[in-house]
């Protein structure tokens, strides 16, 4: 039974293209996302070869105008969203002294900006819904001090927008919450790392990007419906308990 349309951004990565695949499974038709244009009609094109419903496009979501005219595209299809996930993101592996002002703004334009932009022009279509949702990628690295200064600020930043929405959508019907994923099982994970991940990790387990896309298509199920401006940290109870040492338990 479809279960409405789903906006995706960064649909073309490996977490993006994940919850466009999950919710296309559930029956929803899934807008995909993506600077990359070819990207994101590949992810579309995947799904619907695996009997989904989906359509690729490639916008810049920092940029206000590329925005509303996808927009005005989806309204002339019909398509306008009821869920939009904001996956896109970029990482800049860097601190104060080996980050640029101008790649620190523009780490915080397509994490946070990004968000901002796309949540804002359809905010409308999700309250019309009565029952719209809003899930934002963050990270552990918004939660907790982090090594990466640019990436970290903004995915800080988009653990507080999301709590501010909640007011923006007060009485609409509208939820909003925030997927805090620790490291996962794709493209953007530094392997030369994993040992020391799995250490520190007390599931001993690194998440794939699958099962976090299954706690994004939980937040926007009906199961979901009052669950409100929350952060869900989905990273294995890493950054749940605090040690001194770092012997084995």
């Amino acid at each position: 039974m479809s279960t409405g349309t789903a906006l995706i951004t960064g649909a073309a990565g490996g977490l993006g293209s994940a919850i466009a695949r999950r919710l296309a499974s559930q029956g929803r038709s899934a807008v995909c996302l993506d600077l990359d244009q070819d990207a994101a009609q590949r992810t579309a094109q995947a799904i619907v070869e695996s009997g989904g419903s989906a359509v690729g496009f490639g916008v810049d979501i920092t940029d206000e105008d590329s925005v509303h005219e996808l927009r005005e595209t989806l309204a002339g299809r019909d398509m306008l969203p009821q869920q939009v996930i904001n996956a896109a993101g970029i990482m800049f592996r860097g601190q104060l002294d080996t980050t640029d002002t101008a790649t620190f703004r523009k780490v915080l334009d397509v994490n946070v900006t990004g968000a901002y932009t796309v949540t804002r022009e359809f905010a409308g279509d999700l309250a019309a819904t009565g029952a719209g949702r809003v899930v934002n990628i963050g990270s552990i690295a918004g939660m907790n001090g982090y090594e990466f200064t640019a990436y970290a600020t903004s995915k800080g930043a988009v653990v507080n927008l999301t709590r501010a929405l909640v007011l923006d959508f007060w009485g609409k019907g509208v939820t909003v919450n925030a997927v805090c994923p620790g490291p996962m099982r794709t493209p953007m994970l530094n392997t030369a790392a994993m040992e020391a991940f799995l250490r520190k990790t007390p599931t001993r387990h690194i998440s794939s990007a699958d099962e976090v896309a299954g706690v994004c298509a939980f937040l926007l199920s009906e199961d979901a419906a009052n669950i409100n401006g929350q952060t869900l940290v989905v990273d294995g109870g890493a950054t749940a308990v605090f040690r001194f040492t770092e012997e084995e338990a």
